[in-house]
């Protein structure tokens, strides 16, 4: 509307075309967002069917290493963790192999995105000795023990089923150095063992197959429930024999040269003395080793 006065003419409304303009910026600012978002979702539908390609089921593996697993079981392990090749982690894929396969120490995860595959070097544990664990309420019970398979660094590769409360240990296992522990919890597959004695049962078999690997041989039974009076069961040798831990070493070394020298002479004066007595060799200190419990005949 315009209005005339004192001979000028005053304009006192927006031009028409102004408002045509602000509405044609919006319809052009709505249009350009609906195309902006069809593009990204083109893009993810496009980005989604090539990262099908490369989903877990066209994955390929190629493994090495692998003694204890056979590539099936380590493929039907990583099955519920492998998703897609190209987002998923290598580091990832390594500790949830190490977490749910016991024997696996170490695997090293490449992966080949164009290729489709994964190469994994393997590093298995081995097993080293049989732990024995016994509750506290029946510590003298045999058949209510539980066997563990270890490695040399107390970790738990294997639940032993001994079969029918049998107190023998099956056949694969009978040659194997048994470690005893008292515990009302028992150790988890795939975990550390946390008990001390298991700890210091491993390092005295440890430095015995290093320092005196004869002796480390007849080793039969390890009991290091009690640091100062640690029990060894030797084979052929129906002598309990102690040691200590502050005296590993050249506990080990009296022991050796003790059985090297006398082994016959105590077995002789075993089968002389009655079947009451209860011998027993005591390498407990640095320069001594005393042999209790029998007689000399005379």
């Amino acid at each position: 509307m315009r209005r005339k006065r004192d001979g000028y003419i005053r304009q006192t409304s927006m031009p028409a075309q102004r408002f045509g303009q602000r509405a044609n910026n919006k319809i052009y600012l709505f249009r350009r967002v609906i195309f902006i978002a069809a593009i990204v979702l083109t893009l993810s539908f496009i980005g989604k069917i090539g990262l099908s390609f490369f989903g877990a089921e066209y994955v390929s593996l190629e493994l090495s290493g692998n003694m204890h697993y056979t590539d099936v079981q380590i493929y039907d392990a990583l099955g519920k963790q492998l998703q897609n090749i190209v987002t998923d982690s290598e580091e990832q894929t390594s500790i949830y192999l190490k977490r749910h396969l016991s024997y696996i120490k170490d695997a090293h995860v490449t992966k080949h995105v164009m290729k489709r595959m994964l190469t994994i070097e393997i590093t298995e544990r081995e097993p080293f000795v049989l732990l024995r664990v016994d509750s506290t309420a029946n510590v003298s019970v045999k058949r209510n023990s539980s066997f563990f398979l270890v490695d040399s660094e107390g970790h738990v590769l294997k639940h032993i089923d001994k079969g029918n409360a049998n107190p023998e240990i099956s056949e694969p296992f009978r040659k194997m150095v048994v470690l005893r522990a008292v515990s009302d919890a028992l150790p988890k597959v795939g975990t550390a063992v946390g008990m001390s004695e298991v700890a210091l049962g491993l390092e005295i078999l440890k430095t015995a197959l290093l320092q005196e690997r004869d002796l480390a041989t007849q080793i039969k039974n390890i009991d290091a429930g009690n640091s100062e009076k640690i029990k060894l069961q030797l084979d052929a040798f129906p002598v309990p024999v102690w040691l200590a831990a502050d005296a590993i070493e050249s506990g080990l070394h009296h022991i050796a040269l003790f059985l090297k020298q006398h082994k016959i002479h105590v077995l002789q004066l075993i089968r002389d003395n009655s079947a009451e007595t209860q011998p027993y060799l005591d390498a407990r200190f640095q320069d001594t080793l005393y042999l209790g419990g029998l007689a000399e005949s005379e």
